[in-house]
């Protein structure tokens, strides 16, 4: 340990930077040229790029665990709307593939990897149960 102190994750305790008025002007027109479209992000210098593209990415991934429950809840909702009939024929067919895959003489543990496929094959029931490619080999018996 360096005997720093860790900083507090709500970053109340760090300090404030600050730019010049002429910077802030700068800035501030640059984000108004962006938001009109009269600017590009590709004519700001590189250190304004990283900054828009860290800010860009935190805020996505600040939403990840929101559209990924949005996303559940629509495939959850188109296959409610099925006819019980296709509902049931459409769940038994992603089973049914599911357990296929796993029977593949690739696939190590099949109960495990079928049930792991198919649990998640239920983020998107709107795609086909597909195994996924792995670098490594079969495991060792």
């Amino acid at each position: 340990m360096s005997g720093r102190r860790a900083t507090p994750t709500t970053g109340v305790a760090l300090p404030r930077h600050r730019i010049s008025p002429e910077a802030s002007k700068t800035l501030g027109g640059w984000v108004e040229g962006l938001a009109s479209g009269q600017l590009r992000l590709w004519q700001l210098p590189d250190a304004v790029v990283s900054l828009y593209w860290l800010g860009y990415q935190h805020g996505s991934a600040s939403r990840d665990e929101e559209v990924h429950n949005l996303r559940v809840d629509r495939d959850r909702h188109w296959l409610l709307a099925l006819p019980e009939d296709d509902r049931r024929s459409y769940l038994l067919d992603r089973l049914d593939e599911a357990a296929r895959l796993a029977n593949r003489p690739d696939v190590d543990d099949v109960l495990d990897e079928a049930w792991r496929l198919y649990v998640a094959s239920l983020n998107n029931l709107r795609k086909p149960v597909r195994l996924t490619s792995t670098e490594h080999g079969r495991k060792a018996a």
